[in-house]
């Protein structure tokens, strides 16, 4: 079953960006994201085009590069519209800092909830789900897994992605719950 509040349609900002396109909702801070990860794609992989949404700070040095886009927050219930025009989910963290290496975050099973492929930095929070994401441990595996993402054409690996993060809506923690109080009340 797929989460429902991430199954629209490409919103007109993102679809007027070329493809391949490198999406990323969330906080932009100097500190946060890979700046390095992404000045060395612009170099190597000028045609990857990489999405930013969200509040971006001060400091970001990647704003100039001429794959790189930003666009302003937007509420949440229109980021499935935004979500629909990436070909890749990327959460392309600076993870050598305490702070974002044991971070959570939640976008990461947003992202699942597309069925899109999903490229992550790593954080322990998402070791087991390696068999529906691809965790890249450095540079070259991140180039690699965007190549491969880039490539991949089957269905029902979309819909292992959707399926691993089902049971985290609203609704499946609610009935988690109320099955639970049935057992013990019985």
């Amino acid at each position: 079953m797929v989460a429902p509040h991430f199954a629209d349609s490409a919103a007109e900002e993102v679809a007027r960006i070329p493809r391949p396109r490198l999406g990323y909702f969330g906080a932009i801070e100097p500190w946060l994201i890979d700046q390095e990860l992404i000045k060395r794609a612009a170099a190597e992989r000028p045609e990857w085009q990489w999405v930013f949404i969200g509040n971006k700070s001060r400091g970001v040095a990647i704003e100039s590069l001429p794959n790189t886009h930003f666009l302003p927050p937007v509420p949440y219930d229109e980021l499935p519209r935004y979500a629909a025009g990436f070909d890749v989910c990327v959460l392309p963290w600076e993870t050598e800092r305490a702070f974002t290496s044991y971070g959570s975050a939640i976008k990461v099973r947003e992202y699942l909830a597309t069925g899109k492929p999903v490229i992550i930095s790593p954080l322990p929070e998402y070791e087991s789900m390696r068999d529906v994401l691809r965790i890249a441990r450095n540079h070259e595996e991140f180039f690699l897994f965007v190549e491969q993402a880039l490539q991949e054409s089957d269905p029902q690996l979309a819909r292992a992605r959707q399926n691993a993060v089902s049971s985290g809506t609203w609704d499946a923690r609610a009935e988690w719950v109320s099955e639970l109080i049935e057992k013990i009340i019985k």
